[in-house]
């Protein structure tokens, strides 16, 4: 198999490999917790006087990525149990 076909074959094998993937429609409990986490952290390096110039960089990544989390964001409560189905509806949906 010459260089082309290869890069060919591997393209096509990751294109289907992305058509076959569904998304999940769960909100990954373990990466909000460690957006919490890491916003719980911020929020203390931004209210410690003692580094002003640390305090003033977390009070910037704080309302960046902490002021609207993701799951305020999104149009579902995307909280799932056991068999993976969402709790919530679309806001859309009425």
């Amino acid at each position: 198999m010459n260089s082309i076909t290869k890069v060919l074959m591997s393209f096509l094998l990751a294109g289907l490999n992305a058509c076959a993937s569904k998304d999940n429609p769960c909100e990954e409990i373990l990466e909000v917790k460690r957006q919490v986490q890491q916003c719980e952290q911020w929020r203390k390096v931004m209210n410690n006087n003692n580094y002003p110039q640390q305090a003033m960089t977390a009070k910037k990544r704080y309302e960046q990525e902490c002021q609207d989390l993701r799951y305020y964001r999104d149009d579902y409560d995307t909280i799932c149990k056991g068999n993976e189905t969402p709790i919530g509806k679309s806001k859309t949906e009425h």
